[in-house]
C-alpha cells in the first residue's frame, strides 16, 4: 500500500508539469496568432492605403492640367474619401504634388521633380502617412506605427506627327541625271547614282525610332537620350552612315537603297566643305519625347535630301545645274538653298496648342531655294527683230528731237561757215545697248503647316493644322555686270538680292560734224555720246507670288504607325502667275529724257512717252519669247522634279494617337 500511494504521488507531479508545458505552449500559440493577425491587419491596412494613393494618384493625373494643379488635387482627394479604410483620416491637398515626370533626364527611382522652364505639369504624386489603429489595443507590448506609402502616376501624352509630301514620286534616267547634278552639286562634289538608285530611295521607309537609336550608338550616347542625339553636331556622312546601318541590320528588298547611300556618303566625306549639323535643324521632335512617340516612318529619299539641303545651307556652295531651255541655249542654273527643309515633326499636340508657335510647336515647312540664270541676250537674235518696228515708230520723235536738238541752219547769222564746217547734235537710237545680258533669279519655297489644335474625343480624334503655300519672288534685270559677279552677289547672303533695270533702247545724243556742204563722211564723236538724252525703255521685273494660308481639319488620322493621311491647299499655278507676269507691260519702264529744258526737251517728253509706250507691245512678244520658255524647266523641273517642291501646292500628312488617361510609373 505505502508503495503504491508513493507511486501516485509522482504521477501527479508528473501530470502537473506536463498541464504547464502545454498551457505555456498554448498562450504562446495563442500570442503568435494574435500577433500575426495584428501583423496581417496591419498589411491589410497598407494594402488599402497603397491603393487608395495608387487610385488617388491616377484620379489626379488624369484631371492634370498643363500649368494647374488644382483640378488634379480636388479629384484625388475625392477619389481618395471613397477608398480610404474608414478608421484612417481622410487625405488632405497636402500630400498630393504635382510635377514632371522624365524617365529619361530626371535621376531614379522616381524621375521626378519641380517642371523646369518651359516644361508642363505631366504627373501627381501622392504620400500618405498614417498611424494604423491597433486590432488587440489590450495585447501586452503592443503598440502602434505609422504607415506610409506613395504612388506616382504620369498622364499619359497624345502624339501627333505632321510631314511635308515630296512631289518625287519616281524617278527616270533624265530625272536621275538632274538629281545627280543638283544634289551632287549641293553637297560640292558629283554624284553617278542611275535611276535604280533614287528609286531606292524614293522607295524606302526608315523607322524614325531605330535611327535615332542607331545615332546614339555611333555618337556614344546613352540609350534613350534622344533629345541629346538631336542636338549633337555630327557630319552629313555620319547621318548618312547610321541609316546604311539600319537597313542593313533590318535586311529586306533594300539593297538598292544601300547601294545609293554608299555613293551619296562617299560624295559626302569627300566634299571640301563637311560643315557639322543638328538633326533638329531636318527633324522638328518635341524636347522630351519619348519612345512612343517615334514610333513612325519616313521616306528616306526625303531624308537624305534634307540632310543634303541642311548640309548646304551650313556650307553655303552653290550647284551649276544644267537646263535645257527649248528654242535656247542651254543655260546653267546656280542653285543653293537659303533655308532647309523642316520634313517631319512629331511631338504632343496638348503642347503644340498652348503655343503653336512656341518651343513645343509641331513644324513642317519645305525648302526654301534661291535659283540665278544669266543669259547673254546678243545671242538670242529674235530679239533684234524688232529694230525696224522700233525705228518706224521712233522716226516721227526722232525728226523732233533732230529738231530741237541740233542746230538749225537757218538761224546761224553765217550760213556760208556751213560750207566748210557744221557741227550739231542729232539723235541716235541704240537697241539693246550692250553688254545685253538678263540676270533672272527666282526665291522659292517656304510652305509650312503647324499644328494648332487637337481632338480626342471617344467618338472621333481631329488634328487642326494651318497650313501655307509656298511663296516665290521672280527679279528680272541685272545682278552684276558679269555673270560671276551676278552669282556672287546674289548668292551673297540670306537677304534678297538687289537688280537694276536693264536698257532695251537707248535713245541718246551724238555731236556730229559736217565738213564741206557733206562732200566728206559725216563725223561723229561716238566717245562723247549722251546715253539716254532723249530717254528709253528699260525691263525690270521683281514680282511676287504670296502665299495663301488655311486652317485644315484632318478627321480621324491614322496612328503613328501607320502611314499619313494627307490634306492639299492649292494656289494660281506659279508658272501661270510668272508668265501673265512676262506677258503684261509692268515688265516695262520708260527712261526719261534727262536732257535740259533748254533743250526744248519738255515739249516732246509727252510725245516721247507716247511713242515709247507704243513699243511695248512690240517688245513685249520678243522678250516673253526669250523668257517665257525659262520658267517650265526652272520651275517645273528644277524645283519640282529634283527638289520635290510643288510651289502651288502644299500637301500635308497628319498621324495622331490618342493615348487616354494615365499610368502608375511608381
Amino acid at each position: 500500500m505505502r508503495t503504491m500511494r508513493a507511486f501516485n504521488r509522482r504521477t501527479a507531479r508528473r501530470q502537473r508539469g506536463s498541464v504547464v508545458i502545454t498551457s505555456v505552449i498554448a498562450l504562446s500559440l495563442m500570442v503568435i496568432v494574435l500577433v500575426g493577425v495584428e501583423l496581417g491587419y496591419m498589411f491589410f491596412l497598407k494594402r488599402e492605403l497603397q491603393k487608395t494613393a495608387d487610385l488617388a494618384a491616377l484620379s489626379g493625373a488624369q484631371a492634370l492640367l498643363p500649368a494647374n494643379c488644382g483640378n488634379a488635387t480636388a479629384a484625388a482627394v475625392a477619389n481618395a474619401a471613397q477608398n480610404m479604410p474608414g478608421l484612417l483620416t481622410p487625405m488632405a491637398a497636402a500630400e498630393l504634388e504635382c510635377g514632371h515626370w522624365d524617365p529619361a533626364l530626371r535621376p531614379a527611382p522616381l524621375h521626378f521633380g519641380t517642371p523646369d522652364a518651359g516644361q508642363i505639369f505631366n504627373a501627381v504624386r501622392v504620400t500618405l502617412t498614417r498611424t494604423a489603429p491597433l486590432l488587440l489595443a489590450n495585447l501586452p507590448g503592443n503598440q502602434s506605427f505609422a504607415i506610409s506609402v506613395e504612388a506616382l502616376a504620369a498622364k499619359r501624352a497624345p502624339w501627333a506627327a505632321l510631314n511635308i509630301r515630296s512631289t518625287l514620286a519616281t524617278v527616270d534616267s533624265t530625272r536621275s541625271a538632274l538629281l545627280n547634278a543638283v544634289l551632287g552639286g549641293l553637297l560640292g562634289g558629283s554624284l553617278e547614282l542611275d535611276a535604280v538608285g533614287w528609286n531606292g530611295l524614293v522607295n524606302t521607309n526608315l523607322k524614325l525610332l531605330a535611327y535615332l537609336d542607331q545615332l546614339a550608338i555611333d555618337l556614344g550616347i546613352e540609350a534613350g537620350k534622344y533629345d541629346q542625339v538631336l542636338g549633337t553636331d555630327v557630319s552629313a556622312g555620319t547621318l548618312i552612315q547610321a541609316m546604311i546601318t539600319v537597313l542593313q541590320r533590318d535586311g529586306g528588298m533594300a539593297q538598292a537603297a544601300v547601294d545609293a547611300l554608299s555613293l551619296i556618303k562617299l560624295a559626302a566625306d569627300a566634299s571640301g566643305a563637311q560643315p557639322v549639323l543638328k538633326l533638329s535643324e531636318l527633324l522638328g521632335v518635341q524636347p522630351g519625347t519619348n519612345a512612343a512617340g517615334l514610333d513612325l516612318d519616313l521616306q528616306l529619299f526625303q531624308l537624305v535630301e534634307g540632310v543634303i539641303q541642311v548640309a548646304n545651307g551650313k556650307n553655303a556652295l552653290v550647284a551649276a545645274v544644267p537646263l535645257a531651255v527649248p528654242g535656247v541655249l542651254n543655260v546653267t542654273t546656280n542653285l543653293r538653298v537659303v533655308e532647309p527643309a523642316q520634313l517631319s515633326a512629331v511631338g504632343n499636340p496638348a503642347l503644340a496648342k498652348l503655343a503653336p508657335d512656341g518651343p513645343d510647336r509641331i513644324y513642317v515647312r519645305t525648302a526654301q531655294i534661291r535659283a540665278l540664270i544669266s543669259i547673254e541676250l546678243p545671242a538670242l537674235n529674235d530679239m533684234a527683230n524688232v529694230f525696224n518696228s522700233v525705228t518706224s515708230l521712233v522716226s516721227p520723235v526722232t525728226d523732233l528731237l533732230n529738231r530741237m536738238l541740233s542746230l538749225d541752219l537757218s538761224v546761224i547769222g553765217d550760213v556760208l561757215r556751213c560750207t566748210i564746217v557744221c557741227t550739231e547734235n542729232t539723235t541716235d537710237i541704240d537697241i539693246l545697248p550692250p553688254p545685253m545680258r538678263l540676270d533672272i533669279n527666282l526665291d522659292a519655297g517656304g510652305g509650312e503647316s503647324r499644328v494648332t489644335d487637337f481632338n480626342c474625343a471617344a467618338d472621333g480624334k481631329q488634328l487642326v493644322t494651318q497650313t501655307t503655300t509656298a511663296a516665290a519672288n521672280l527679279r528680272i534685270g541685272k545682278m552684276g555686270d558679269t555673270a560671276a559677279l551676278a552669282r556672287s552677289n546674289a548668292f551673297a547672303s540670306n537677304a534678297p538680292p538687289a537688280a537694276t533695270p536693264v536698257p532695251i533702247i537707248d535713245i541718246g545724243s551724238l555731236q556730229c560734224t559736217r565738213v564741206l556742204l557733206g562732200l566728206i563722211p559725216v563725223l561723229c564723236d561716238e566717245a562723247h555720246r549722251k546715253a539716254f538724252y532723249g530717254g528709253g525703255l528699260e525691263i525690270k521685273a521683281n514680282t511676287p507670288l504670296a502665299s495663301i494660308s488655311v486652317p485644315q481639319t484632318f478627321q480621324d488620322p491614322p496612328e503613328l504607325s501607320q502611314p499619313p493621311a494627307y490634306l492639299a491647299i492649292s494656289t494660281e499655278s506659279i508658272v501661270e502667275s510668272l508668265r501673265n507676269t512676262l506677258n503684261g507691260l509692268n515688265l516695262f519702264s520708260v527712261i526719261p529724257p534727262i536732257g535740259s529744258a533748254s533743250d526744248g526737251l519738255l515739249e516732246i517728253v509727252s510725245a516721247l512717252n507716247g511713242v515709247l509706250r507704243g513699243l511695248l507691245d512690240v517688245l513685249q512678244q520678243a522678250v516673253s519669247t526669250v523668257l517665257a520658255p525659262l520658267l517650265d524647266p526652272l520651275v517645273g523641273t528644277l524645283l519640282s522634279d529634283a527638289l520635290g517642291i510643288n510651289l502651288a501646292q502644299t500637301e500635308v500628312g497628319a498621324r495622331l494617337s490618342c493615348s487616354q488617361g494615365a499610368e502608375l510609373v511608381y
